[in-house]
């Protein structure tokens, strides 16, 4: 009879060594599949934060109109705005504190006139060249207003 019991305790602690191995795998397998979360989590790249310096903020029409003599002796009428950063509208109190004339643009307009006056009524009849043109106003006013302004439309734009 003891052979019966033997055998039966043999079984019974074969079954138990099994039913631990599966827990011991099934934890191991959490452990990897949790580590695996974790470290995706981690390394995944993140998304940068966009710079207010950057970001494009406030529009700010210029409000007076400027009539300059371009290369040729012709002239040209034009009126800017400016797209300031929004590091830029932010200090200087928001959009309505620029909407009741919190913008000093004169370095726009000497900027303007240097830039522009280069230019002849012929070169800036072509669109491609008058981009061109805007794109080099528009580093020049970045330049002088220290990255505050990062492009300027043109509002107006007549020759004669």
């Amino acid at each position: 009879m003891s052979t019966a019991t033997d055998d039966t305790e043999q079984e019974t602690e074969k079954k138990g060594g099994k039913k631990l191995l599966f827990i011991i795998i099934g934890a191991a397998l959490v452990v990897l599949i949790a580590g695996g979360v974790v470290a995706f989590m981690l390394l995944k790249p993140k998304e940068p934060e966009p710079d207010p310096a950057k970001e494009p903020g406030a529009v700010v029409a210029l409000e007076d109109e400027m009539t300059l003599n371009l290369s040729d002796g012709k002239f040209l009428k034009t009126q800017l705005a400016l797209q300031l950063s929004e590091a830029a509208t932010t200090a200087a109190g928001g959009e309505e504190a620029l909407a009741k004339g919190g913008f000093d643009g004169s370095k726009a307009r000497d900027a303007a006139i240097t830039t522009l006056s280069k230019y002849s009524y012929q070169q800036l009849l072509k669109p491609k060249t008058r981009e061109e043109a805007q794109a080099a106003l528009s580093k020049e006013v970045n330049e002088r207003y220290e990255g505050d302004v990062l492009k300027v439309y043109f509002t107006q734009f007549v020759m004669q």
